[in-house]
Formats: structure tokens, C-alpha cells, sequence
């Protein structure tokens, strides 16, 4: 799943207004994500990448590396890149 927003303000005023922030999600070339992966609004996932299954992507995902977890993180450079 990839959300560009929240779809709901945080302020009592906003939560039914449908007054909310989108951001766009970047997936470059070549990038792998397991099942069940959820990405947050803003992220960019860099290129040749890979995001283990059941993994929440809330920042950036650096190019040529592996992410994995709740919330993803880094664990190792992919070889050979």
C-alpha cells in the first residue's frame, strides 16, 4: 500500500474537513517490495532496492540497500551494486 497523504487533518477543525497535506511517493527503477509493505506520504525509495515483506517505509530508502521492518530500516547494502 502507498499513501501520498493521511487523509485527515490532526486538528479537531480538519478531521472532517478533508483539509490535509499530500506528498508524493517516489519508487525509482528497479526496486523490489516484498508483500504487505506499507509506504508513508513522502517517501522516495531509491533504485535498485528492496523492502522486506510486512515492512512500514516511513523515511527515505537509500539506492542499492535492503529495508526492512516496523518501521523499515536500514540492514545492508545489496552486493554487487
Amino acid at each position: 500500500m502507498v499513501f501520498d497523504s493521511d487523509f485527515h487533518g490532526l486538528s479537531i477543525n480538519d478531521r472532517l474537513s478533508r483539509n490535509y497535506e499530500a506528498k508524493p511517493v517516489y519508487i525509482d527503477d528497479n526496486v523490489f517490495i516484498g508483500n504487505n509493505v506499507t509506504v508513508t506520504k513522502g517517501v522516495v525509495i531509491g533504485k535498485n532496492s528492496v523492502i522486506g515483506s510486512g515492512s512500514i517505509v516511513t523515511r527515505d530508502v537509500q539506492e542499492n540497500s535492503i529495508y526492512a521492518g516496523n518501521p523499515a530500516r536500514f540492514i545492508k547494502l545489496i552486493p554487487g551494486c
